[in-house]
């Protein structure tokens, strides 16, 4: 264990001038002692140092202390004896120690960062697996960044692709603990206005409003722990990891944290882990997994994917509020996905948008099953992601633009059209 240390004085002090003086100021220390010019003694055990003085450009004295534990056997010592020699230095300089290398702090990672790699790949373990079972063994074909995949063959490497294995650490902990609700709340106010003043609301019908995260929906109540708890637990992990990353150190008490942390996550991880064989995962829950994981990957594709949601609800909600019992979207209006049926539907039966944005629609729908179901982003630039998600704000813009009374008011209005019919 080795650490280094630069500590200056002023020059204007006149203190500790010389070496001499420099290794006095050390020595007043009571169980501090320097011995054969290169050994420092401190509670009968002995270190190895170095020290060199030197002048800054601003005239301040420096020294450069190196100390090391080479047999490795008192680290404890060692540690209190950098504490006490940094503590008597800065009380005298009235300045900072500048840490050049800090050893401790260097061994305390060297101890953290298995464990961080532990929990870290124990997570993806069951991201993976959660995946295979609810989407389909595929499903890494579908959701692999275009940047990974650039990145692996500017290497020359050949194999296949595993994104889990990219996805930046903190990113990971939103696919399970960030929220999310299946209904739109634009859906929900929609529904109010047609509702009259007496009527009531169950609460089933409140409850798919309701945010949750995909581990409060699969994992918590075989676990027994909710996801908030896990999610704070996850970003204090990883702060220790960038720490550790860009060798800024640890402490002990902080390596200490870390290894419970990292303990109690792991035990929730597994047991989710040996959960996942009684899970049952309905069709349209796989489709929104495969957005989250999607979103999870890519930020781009996040941000396209709840601009896509918002424009299904509001075709859907369009649709509700313009439709009668006698028309053809009564037949289909429980399939809330089918954003095609419903945007030729406002277009050729209630002509309430014209084709322009019809076919703007359908493109957005297929852009997003490639996406989700297709190629994943793997042949996607984010350019196109960008543009793809501002032809969505455009389309949007434009339906901002239909009132609600219009909608009310074409209930009674049916246009006939023969090819509409063919093609729902």
């Amino acid at each position: 264990m080795k650490s280094e240390y630069l500590i200056t004085f002023e020059a204007k002090d006149s203190f500790c001038t010389t070496v001499k003086k420099f290794k006095s100021l050390i020595s007043s220390h009571a169980e501090i002692s320097f011995k054969n010019g290169d050994v420092i003694v401190y509670k009968e055990c002995e270190f190895s140092y170095q020290l060199a003085q030197g002048t800054l450009t601003d005239s301040s004295i420096y020294y450069d202390l190196i100390l090391e534990d080479s047999k490795n056997e008192n680290h404890e010592k060692y540690k209190q004896l950098a504490r006490e020699i940094r503590t008597i230095c800065t009380r005298s300089s009235g300045r900072q120690i500048i840490i050049l290398h800090d050893g401790i702090g260097e061994e305390y990672c060297i101890q953290g960062y298995p464990t961080i790699y532990k929990t870290e790949n124990l997570m993806r373990k069951l991201i993976a697996k959660f995946m295979a079972i609810s989407i389909g063994y595929d499903w890494s074909d579908n959701a692999t960044p275009k940047e990974v995949l650039d990145s692996v063959r500017s290497e020359g490497k050949k194999e296949k692709t595993n994104f889990l294995q990219e996805v930046d650490f903190i990113q990971l902990s939103n696919f399970l603990f960030k929220k999310y609700s299946k209904a739109d709340s634009l859906r929900f106010i929609e529904s109010i206005k047609e509702k009259e003043e007496n009527e009531t609301i169950s609460v089933k019908d409140l409850k798919q409003y309701i945010p949750f995260t995909n581990w409060e929906r699969y994992f918590s109540i075989k676990v027994n722990c909710d996801s908030e708890y896990l999610k704070t637990k996850w970003e204090r992990l990883y702060d220790y990891r960038c720490k550790i990353a860009h060798c800024k150190g640890i402490t002990k008490s902080e390596l200490d944290d870390l290894q419970q942390i990292s303990k109690d996550l792991c035990e929730k991880i597994q047991s989710a882990l040996d959960s996942i064989g009684d899970l049952h995962i309905e069709d349209a829950d796989r489709e929104e997994l495969a957005e989250n994981l999607s979103g999870t990957a890519n930020s781009n594709v996040a941000e396209f994917i709840t601009k896509y949601n918002k424009l299904q609800s509001i075709v859907y909600t369009a649709c509700i509020l313009s439709s009668n019992e006698n028309d053809i979207f009564e037949k289909h209006k429980t399939n809330h996905s089918n954003i095609l049926m419903q945007c030729r539907y406002l277009y050729a039966n209630k002509k309430v948008i014209p084709k322009e944005t019809m076919e703007s629609i359908t493109n957005a729908q297929r852009f997003r099953n490639k996406i989700v179901h297709g190629v994943g982003i793997v042949e996607l630039s984010e350019s196109e992601l960008v543009e793809e998600s501002n032809k969505i704000d455009e389309v949007l813009e434009e339906l901002s633009n239909i009132s609600y009374e219009t909608l009310v008011n074409l209930k009674g209005v049916d246009y006939k059209n023969s090819n509409m019919q063919a093609e729902i």
